[in-house]
């Protein structure tokens, strides 16, 4: 299990991951597949103990740019 200083890390290099993803190709179809790759690496690594805090971070994240979740 990964520790929280290193997810901290981790949902830092996304939220940057996410920034530069959508300044070089705002096209949705392509951030979708990306960002749940590089998402869901984190959130495994959170494993059950820091799983709901990643959740609500990586939703953060997205919410800090204007980028709604698609519906399923």
């Amino acid at each position: 299990m990964t520790h929280r200083d290193d997810l901290q890390r981790m949902l830092d290099r996304l939220a940057t991951e996410v920034q530069a993803g959508l300044h070089e190709n705002p096209d949705p179809d392509a951030f979708w597949p990306t960002f749940a790759t590089q998402s869901n690496f984190v959130l495994e690594a959170a494993g059950p103990e820091h799983f709901d805090w990643v959740s609500s971070e990586v939703s953060s994240i997205l919410m800090k740019h204007g980028i709604s979740v698609p519906e399923a």
